[in-house]
């Protein structure tokens, strides 16, 4: 990858549209391929084996990409340096900046994320009345949302990184918010619930190219480069999202008195709600200030690193010396 600012925002896209791509798929096959299963005769395991199946094509994706993964950026390197501790993770992410703006944004983004994507079956069932809207709510909310994701490049050359997420997130934070309060209507919901998630998309695509910026920030900041440990942390933020949303979920599940397969009440049906578009709301908008307050490594702070890196350079003088 380079540190062109516009070819990160290009990689980003490719890899959100990706991930995008992968939960379309999951989201529209996953409830079939289960009932299919369970067409079967295996009742007891539809979502065990579709589950299965799943996991084995991810395995197999991963592999793809580590074998046609090629790094491209010239990296000054201290060769006598030993080996990294436990101290040196958390160095990494208290001293680099930008680098905790991201992943305090990611906690947030990504259990908005998650929540939504495990919530929309429930909501789908008892709000909507009608299971078998799931795939096609999801075919509608993540079909536009790769569309989104393909406007990455045009939208950060012209507003940058920054504003583009931010703004994305306002809008997504209006949407479901607006989606709590009305009442449910299916058409209204899929409009806004789209929105939503096509607004949640696209900063979720943009903080890739923010992780590889933070990391030459972090290099130009303490003089040795750290991608490694930068990408852990970073990672490892998102599966901690992935664990508080569903805790969210099951929790407002639990707390509105939902009971599986029966009836709702209304405070369950209002909880389901609230987890499907409330949560996610209110995540994004703390996820704009987030990326607006402490966020600091904008175009043209972000050129002036990438050119002092490009040539050996960093915050303090000349790298290794």
């Amino acid at each position: 990858m380079s540190r062109n600012s516009q070819d990160r925002s290009f990689m980003a896209t490719a890899r959100q549209v990706g991930s995008v791509g992968a939960q379309f798929i999951a989201g529209v096959a996953f409830i079939p391929l289960m009932g299919l299963f369970e067409g079967t005769g295996k009742q007891t395991h539809g979502y065990f084996l579709a589950s299965a199946v799943f996991g084995v094509i991810g395995i197999l994706m991963f592999l793809v990409c580590y074998l046609g993964t090629k790094e491209n950026v010239k990296v000054n390197r201290n060769a006598k340096k030993g080996k990294e501790g436990f101290k040196d993770y958390f160095r990494v992410i208290f001293r680099n900046g930008p680098l905790g703006a991201i992943i305090l944004m990611t906690l947030f983004t990504i259990s908005a994320m998650n929540t939504n994507n495990q919530m929309m079956v429930f909501y789908a069932e008892y709000n909507l009345g009608n299971i078998g809207l799931q795939p096609v709510i999801n075919a509608i909310m993540m079909g536009c949302s790769i569309v989104g994701v393909f406007m990455i490049p045009t939208l950060t050359k012209h507003f940058g990184q920054k504003r583009t997420a931010m703004v994305s997130f306002v809008i997504g934070a209006i949407a479901n918010l607006l989606n709590f309060f009305l009442p449910s209507n299916v058409i209204i919901f899929i409009v806004l619930v789209t929105i939503g998630y096509t607004a949640l998309a696209i900063p979720n695509g943009i903080t890739w190219a923010m992780v590889s910026n933070s990391i030459d920030y972090g290099e130009w900041h303490s003089g040795v480069r750290k991608e490694a440990i930068t990408y852990a942390a970073f990672n490892f933020s998102r599966k901690i999202a992935q664990s508080l949303a569903a805790l969210v979920s099951s929790g407002i599940l639990a707390l509105t008195g939902y009971v599986a397969n029966a009836h709702q009440s209304a405070g369950a049906l209002n909880g389901i709600k609230a987890a499907m578009t409330l949560y996610p709301g209110i995540c994004l908008a703390l996820a704009a200030v987030v990326i607006g307050v402490f966020y600091k490594l904008d175009e043209k702070r972000f050129g002036k690193i990438a050119n002092d890196l490009d040539h050996g350079r960093w915050e303090k003088g000349k790298i290794g010396e």
